[in-house]
């Protein structure tokens, strides 16, 4: 398989086995805008599981007192792993929900699948 690509007057022109394929800048950016909208939901949806996880973590028992260190530390990161849980989950969710596959991207793949 061969592959070459050029970008000429706002159009990317990809060419993979003889076949060319044209894209606009814009819709580049659109999708790489796409990515950090995402990427800011996914930074929300933890920062707010975090609070409440956390806070509901300290205001149903309080902080514990005459614990080791070990305690302590799993009572912090606690809120913290399930908060990443929690945004993962949003990731997978906000990225495979509502996509479309465009052009660029499917060729892609085809390429390096093969």
């Amino acid at each position: 398989m061969d592959i070459n690509w050029y970008y000429t007057e706002g159009e990317l022109t990809l060419k993979v086995d003889g076949d060319e394929h044209k894209f606009l800048l814009e819709d580049l950016i659109a999708g790489s805008s796409a990515y950090k909208e995402r990427r800011k939901k996914v930074l929300v949806v933890f920062l707010f599981s975090l609070f409440l996880i956390g806070s509901m973590q300290f205001l149903g028992g309080g902080m514990p007192s005459d614990q080791s260190a070990y305690f302590y530390i799993g009572y912090i990161t606690t809120p913290i792993i399930f908060s990443g849980i929690i945004a993962l989950l949003s990731y997978l969710y906000f990225r495979f929900s509502k996509k479309k596959i465009n052009k660029l991207e499917s060729i892609a793949k085809d390429f390096f699948s093969t």
